[in-house]
């Protein structure tokens, strides 16, 4: 677990730096977003990435900062999904508002790129002695 939480945050990492240096990447994606299914979706990934990061984190870096930042990311998904259930005509709201800010945007990368990059350094194969 603990590697395939390395990749994701690796993963995370690259959408970060392409949302910094090409904010067009992150508006293709919010712009396929604002249905129902790509909620649910959402929220199945951002549910999957909490409970890996849950599972992974004994053997981490830091396994109380990963812990609970995998609870939040469960509790996301969970809102994810009500949100595509039961106010997707509110979310479609806020993906417009979002879209409509060009500095938020790019701005938005590097949240992601910390997050990535803590989750990354979390979870790397330790080094082995020379």
């Amino acid at each position: 677990m603990k590697i395939l939480a390395f990749v994701i945050g690796l993963l995370i990492v690259a959408v970060g730096a392409v949302g910094i240096i090409a904010p067009s990447g992150l508006v293709w994606i919010a712009e396929h977003s604002v249905t129902s299914g790509a909620f649910y979706l959402i929220a199945t990934v951002r549910v999957t990435l909490g409970l890996v990061l849950i599972s992974a984190a004994s053997v981490s870096r830091a396994p109380k900062t990963l812990r609970v930042l995998g609870y939040l990311i469960v509790i996301s998904g969970i809102t994810a999904a009500l949100m595509g259930l039961v106010a997707i005509e509110r979310a479609h709201a806020m993906i417009d508002w979002w879209l409509r800010q060009e500095s938020v945007v790019r701005l938005t990368g590097i949240p992601m790129l910390a997050l990535g990059g803590f989750i990354a350094y979390a979870c790397a194969p330790a080094r082995r002695a020379a």
